[in-house]
């Protein structure tokens, strides 16, 4: 039996280009937000008010200011997988915004001190989330007896 792989299409080189230049764009907002003192970060924050995960989870001040400058009228956020799951579908063409979101530790065996602490670094990954304005409920999923 042959293994199976998941696939991904392919980017266009005009795809590649836009997402090049998106990333750059995110990666220079959280220098910027993270140049920032903690109290402009918390008087932004407050100043754009609670914005929520879509399972109903406050997000961090720094989350927070990168919505503020990309979507200030996001209220619920969620990827478009956790959308899905909960029976919602992102509109065709929206364009997602991005947040930090920690990755999971590995599991790795304890050794020397230094590693340990390299070990326990927490690391993120730059995700695109979608406020729950882009979605719509999934009919789709009703038709399907899902």
């Amino acid at each position: 039996m042959a293994a199976r792989t998941t696939s991904r299409k392919r980017m266009t080189p005009e795809q590649q280009t836009a997402f090049e230049a998106r990333r750059d764009q995110m990666q220079t907002l959280a220098k910027t937000i993270a140049a920032m003192s903690d109290a402009d970060r918390q008087a932004l924050a407050a100043q754009v008010g609670t914005i929520l995960t879509c399972e109903q989870r406050p997000l961090s001040p720094h989350n927070t200011c990168m919505l503020a400058h990309q979507r200030p009228d996001a209220t619920v956020i969620g990827g478009f997988q956790q959308w899905k799951r909960l029976g919602r579908a992102v509109r065709k063409g929206e364009k997602g915004s991005y947040i930090w979101v920690p990755l999971a530790a590995g599991a790795q065996e304890s050794g020397s001190e230094g590693e340990e602490d390299a070990a326990t670094r927490q690391r993120f990954r730059l995700v695109a989330v979608f406020d729950v304005s882009q979605t719509d409920e999934d009919t789709q999923e009703e038709s399907h007896g899902v």
